[in-house]
């Protein structure tokens, strides 16, 4: 393979540049997916359900529109504004005018300036319906809310533009400030940050990667080559995405990101390598020949590693996670095939002379500076043989426990920053409503008019009580409120009417009603499915899995009547068991993974106890760095869940490279084991630094990104893969120097 680059070298660069533009050009086929139920596949029960919650309840995508004046917002003034701000949002296009639910859905607003008795008023027969009590004026009287429903997601933005030229016009005073939220907007947000921050921060990690190559190797002739494949290997990656239809996710659009560094890995060995043994064959063809025959073997399994790393992603019951893991598996494949043919091809083309020229003289002083700390870190290594894993080992005996301590949880509104334009408006929302995060208990008979009967509404008002106790629940709807709205009881369960009749009637009354719209969505008109409306203040999963577990455990103790079934449904819960799935996903990914890359070790060193060995450095850094993780509260989200497996196969690179290197050293030193560890602490060790340096710099804008997820990705993997090498490059030597003996090869 490595000859075609040697004998055909323009042809080899020739068919890389056409294979790229190729590929490269179907990039702008490329669309955005930020849509949280595309995290699990469309014939996912959930799925199915919250489409079928479309069709019988007329469920839509809300935009929230929040009005909030400290000085209180139940005046003349306010309320006669924004009852014009709702009949202007009523003329958008894109939304559903009679969906639209506020204080004029409760009350009759008179046309002009209002009085404060009118105010007054109004505030008053709010609170009177059950339906809207708190839900549209705030029960502190200091924010108006105004639900928008749109006709479909990707509406979201332009409804949300349109409504702000609205507010822009100054219609309501100027004490009052607004905010617009919902998960429409937030999914549309992140699509949008999402592309603009990985066309940001791609460019500027191969930037930086460029300038640290060139700081390591002062030759650009070096450099270039090693950038070039970088490049390639994401746009064909990139490429083949868009052609082949996929969407770009919050995992997918990771890949640019991802792959430059890791790609150009394989290429910093095999220059490093040519930097140093150049000068020696003052040839180039012979050089490197002399390069890939030591270095095949171990880049070509690194490659598998880290490949077999990201395809076990498959593995995972999230279609975003799977595609991710598949194309950024293809990546480093292009990354190694690239490697083997153009490397070769593009040196091949270069003046002899020149490079001789280039090549000659005395090691530059930023690599004496790195070769001095390397080998002191040896001597350390190799020295302190006992110390060193006695305090790996202490130290991951102490992690295990925060291991255990590890909080499953995730937020995708926790996805932007503290203090952004999202994140605010919905931690304004959900202080002052009842919030933002929407569930629903599907209730289901199995004949038309079954949950008219008395004792189903009362098991329905049964547990909207329980709810209320659930200090993340803000408020619950049903059909049952509908029925009891114009009662006033010592209680609910007072208010349910004792025969069927009169609660048809009652259902049948409302639904014909102006404001119909609502009942429609709490019941169908055969009384045959409920939607039992849950309204959250808080959003994260472990939010939701409380009440799932709550109201388990009640219908264990008090069940729906026989003939009654009850599902759950809606964005929060399905965020829920995304979460769930990935976590499971990923714990299989990543013990399919570590058996994978173990038996190719065995592989690799014929040999049981140097695949043990192999394996050693990283599952120590993992163990640490999730010990860690528990320890200090840190939520177990997706980007955390996706990193335990990647850093894997990725990781164990550079224990491989070590233990290969140092094999291939005991065998050509015939002073054995010692002198072969002083060498590894030369050329092997300097790869293995610049590769960890390039890695971690590779993924450092990344912790300057806008949106949390990619900070989290960038920082700590960086941090993994510093605390990998550094584990490689401190544990190996310990542990050979202590159980390697002299007089026998490790072959």
């Amino acid at each position: 393979m490595v000859e075609l680059g040697l004998r055909w070298p323009k042809a080899v660069l020739l068919a890389a540049v056409v294979i790229t533009l190729a590929l490269g050009a179907l990039i702008y086929l490329a669309e955005i997916d930020t849509d949280p139920e595309n995290m699990l596949p469309s014939d996912d029960p959930v799925r199915t359900l919250n489409r079928s919650m479309r069709t019988d309840f007329g469920t839509r995508d809300i935009l929230v529109v929040a009005v909030v004046d400290q000085s209180g917002v139940v005046t003349g003034e306010h309320l006669a504004a924004a009852s014009r701000l709702i009949d202007e949002i009523a003329l958008l296009d894109r939304i559903v005018p009679e969906g639209i639910i506020s204080f004029k859905s409760a009350a009759s607003v008179p046309e002009g300036e209002l009085s404060q008795e009118e105010a007054d008023q109004i505030a008053v027969t709010v609170d009177e319906d059950p339906l809207l009590a708190g839900k549209v004026i705030s029960p502190d009287r200091l924010g108006l809310a105004i639900y928008v429903p749109l006709e479909s997601k990707d509406a979201a933005n332009g409804v949300a533009s349109a409504i702000e030229k609205i507010l822009d016009r100054g219609d309501v005073p100027d004490s009052a400030t607004f905010h617009l939220a919902g998960l429409p907007l937030a999914e549309e947000a992140f699509g949008r940050d999402m592309f603009l921050q990985m066309a940001l921060l791609a460019p500027l990690a191969g930037l930086l990667v460029f300038l640290l190559m060139f700081f390591f190797f002062r030759k650009l002739t070096l450099v270039i080559p090693a950038m070039l494949v970088a490049m390639f290997s994401v746009m064909w990656t990139m490429g083949l995405l868009a052609g082949t239809g996929f969407t770009l996710h919050i995992m997918s659009s990771m890949i640019p990101i991802f792959l430059m560094p890791i790609a150009i890995l394989d290429s910093i060995h095999i220059l490093s390598e040519f930097f140093d043994l150049y000068p020696e064959y003052q040839d180039r063809r012979a050089t490197l020949r002399a390069v890939y025959k030591e270095l095949f073997v171990p880049i070509t399994f690194t490659t598998i590693t880290t490949a077999v790393a990201f395809a076990s992603l498959a593995l995972a019951p999230i279609p975003p996670v799977q595609v991710f893991g598949l194309f950024v598996a293809f990546g480093v494949f292009s990354a190694w095939l690239l490697t083997m043919i153009m490397i070769p091809a593009f040196v091949m083309v270069l003046s002899e002379d020149g490079l001789k020229r280039s090549l000659a003289g005395n090691e530059p002083a930023q690599v004496r500076v790195i070769s001095g700390g390397l080998r002191r870190l040896g001597r350390v290594a190799t020295k302190r043989n006992y110390i060193i894993p006695a305090a790996f080992l202490l130290l991951a005996i102490a992690a295990v426990p925060g291991v255990f301590q590890i909080n499953v949880n995730d937020n995708p509104v926790r996805w932007f920053k503290a203090g952004s334009e999202i994140r605010a408006a919905s931690e304004e929302l959900n202080r002052r409503f009842p919030g933002t995060y929407n569930a629903s208990l599907v209730l289901e008979a199995e004949k038309p008019g079954m949950l008219a009967n008395p004792e189903v509404a009362f098991s329905v008002a049964a547990l909207q009580s329980l709810w209320k106790g659930i200090d993340v629940v803000g408020q619950t709807t049903s059909y049952v409120d509908v029925v009891t709205r114009d009662t006033v009881p010592k209680s609910a369960f007072e208010a349910i009417p004792e025969d069927r009749d009169t609660i048809v009637r009652s259902l049948e009354s409302a639904a014909a009603s102006p404001s119909g719209g609502i009942t429609a969505s709490l019941i169908t008109q055969d009384f045959r499915r409920a939607n039992v409306q849950l309204v959250m203040k808080n959003g994260d999963n472990q939010a939701m899995q409380r009440v799932v577990d709550r109201t388990e455990a009640y219908l264990e103790g008090q069940p729906l009547p026989a003939g009654i079934s009850a599902e759950w449904a809606g964005e929060t819960y399905l965020n829920l068991v995304w979460q769930n799935k990935m976590v499971s996903g990923m714990l299989k990914a990543f013990l399919a993974t570590f058996g994978v890359v173990f038996i190719l070790m065995v592989v690799l060193f014929r040999s049981l106890r140097w695949a043990i060995l192999a394996m050693l450095p990283m599952s120590a850094t993992i163990l640490l760095v999730y010990g860690v993780v528990g320890f200090s509260g840190r939520d177990y989200d997706m980007p955390l869940a996706v990193l335990s497996t990647l850093v894997l196969g990725i990781g164990v690179d550079f224990a491989i490279h070590f233990i290969q290197r140092y094999r291939d050293l005991v065998k050509a030193s015939p002073s054995g084991q010692s002198v072969a560890l002083t060498q590894m602490f030369e050329e092997p060790a300097r790869a293995l630094t610049r590769n960890a340096l390039i890695i971690a710099i590779g993924f450092a804008p990344m912790a300057f990104a806008a949106l949390v997820p990619y900070i989290v990705v960038g920082v700590l993997l960086a941090a993994i893969m510093l605390l990998s090498w550094l584990a490689s490059l401190l544990l190996l030597p310990a542990v050979i120097a202590l159980f390697v003996k002299e007089a026998k090869s490790p072959a």
